[in-house]
């Protein structure tokens, strides 16, 4: 797979986030989607089936709950938790439940790029 046909699906309710991310990942040659939260999340998941998820943790209808559902729809999708606030007994659950990693905002971008690109061995 080439950097130019892998799709990321990025999933915030803060609008600046999902605009900073986005232009960020667009550079980089990525083909980005959003969505506000969980609901829309797991709708654009099935109908594009991107190939990586970046999921903030808190939002609308989002956090493990989530990340299971989609785990469970898409298990091959690769999805990297996002959050301002990770808890350390958290990230275990999240690594459990079949997230790749977790980054803490704010995110530094070539470490976000940098994990991207191990996850989907670009």
């Amino acid at each position: 797979m080439s950097i130019d046909k892998a799709t990321i699906l990025l999933v915030d309710d803060e609008i600046k986030v999902c605009e900073l991310f986005s232009r960020f990942l667009s550079k980089q040659g990525f083909s980005v989607q959003t969505a506000s939260d969980g609901k829309k999340a797991l709708i654009q998941a099935e109908e594009h089936k991107p190939d990586c998820i970046l999921l903030d943790v808190r939002m609308p209808h989002g956090g493990l709950e989530l990340l299971t559902c989609l785990k469970t729809k898409l298990p091959d999708t690769i999805i990297i938790m996002v959050s301002a606030i990770i808890e350390v007994n958290q990230v275990g659950d999240y690594l459990n439940k079949g997230a790749y990693a977790c980054i803490e905002k704010p995110v530094n971008f070539m470490d976000l790029l940098k994990q991207i690109n191990l996850a989907l061995k670009l």
